[in-house]
């Protein structure tokens, strides 16, 4: 009897035991399966979480696309740009790559010093200073010479009221004038104001004696403003005030050896005083106004305010 107490009590214990096994498990299990759950929402927190940053992120870049597109508009509505031939309702004339060209060469090989010896420099000098006194005949050569012996640099002022007394500087500018003229008649609005500027300038070349050796080559511009259309007996004609631009920069060309004038000195002689430093070349600009009325495609020439 003793011995069945004994097994039935160590069945009881076994059984207890492997209960109590199971029930670990069972925790253990659900450790296991609650601490997986917690690795999932962390990297679905994660993976959200990168798709919100994302979505920000494209917000901002649309954002600043659409702020463009209005700045774009806005210009487009406040600056219209109308053009017609050499002519813009917004953009101004600006230097011609050929003179930035020069001024910037011009700076690069002032006071370098030359090759000419001492004593030939000084003949030079003198034959210039010759020129800078020969007001008569050459009253604006002169000037200018002297201006380059000066050696400041600085910007001549043109008067070029006194340069159109030159027949082919008028020429010229009847030839500039009419250009703008016609853009004018194409650009013009009935009712407004409007000025139109020459996108790029003009190049003109073959002045004679005095001019000759004062400009040379020079450049032109103009700006037509204050245009407006009117109409009388239904025939159009136009008012504006006209403002005409003459630019040159003084320089000697340094590949010229023929003679200046009568004087047995050249381009080249001229340039070498730059070059060491004892004439310094520089910018000549002048420009004139005029208040112009005219009917739609008559030529310059026959307006009054050009008229000889």
């Amino acid at each position: 009897m003793c011995i069945k107490k004994l097994l039935l009590v160590l069945t009881v214990i076994s059984a207890l035991m492997a209960l109590l096994s199971c029930d670990n498990t069972q925790n253990i299990t659900s450790d296991l399966s609650t601490d997986n759950i917690d690795i999932d929402i962390s990297t679905d927190t994660n993976i959200d979480t990168s798709t919100d940053t994302n979505t920000d992120t494209n917000t901002s870049i649309d954002t600043d696309i659409n702020t463009d597109a209005d700045l774009s508009t806005d210009t487009d509505t406040n600056e219209k740009i109308d053009t017609y031939g050499n002519f813009s309702t917004v953009l101004r004339t600006v230097l011609s790559a050929d003179r930035l060209k020069q001024i910037r060469l011009s700076s690069l090989d002032y006071n370098t010093g030359s090759l000419y010896t001492r004593e030939q420099l000084d003949k030079i000098e003198g034959q210039a200073k010759l020129i800078a006194l020969l007001s008569v005949p050459y009253p604006n050569a002169s000037r200018a010479m002297r201006h380059y012996l000066n050696g400041t640099g600085e910007n001549l002022n043109l008067d070029v009221k006194k340069l159109l007394e030159n027949d082919i500087a008028k020429k010229n500018m009847l030839s500039d004038v009419n250009k703008a003229l016609r853009a004018a008649e194409e650009l013009a609005i009935e009712g407004d104001k409007i000025t139109i500027y020459q996108i790029e300038e003009s190049l003109h070349h073959n002045l004679t004696e005095d001019w000759k050796f004062a400009l040379g080559s020079y450049f032109t511009s103009i700006e037509l403003y204050d245009i407006e259309q009117k109409s009388l007996f239904g025939v159009p004609y136009y008012t504006a005030k006209l403002k005409y631009i003459v630019q040159d920069f003084y320089n000697w060309d340094k590949n010229d050896t023929s003679n200046v004038a009568f004087l047995k000195l050249s381009p080249a002689d001229l340039h070498q005083l730059h070059v060491n430093g004892e004439a310094q070349e520089f910018l000549t600009y002048g420009e004139i106004e005029f208040e112009i009325s005219w009917a739609k495609g008559i030529d310059a020439s026959k307006i009054e305010d050009f008229k000889d």
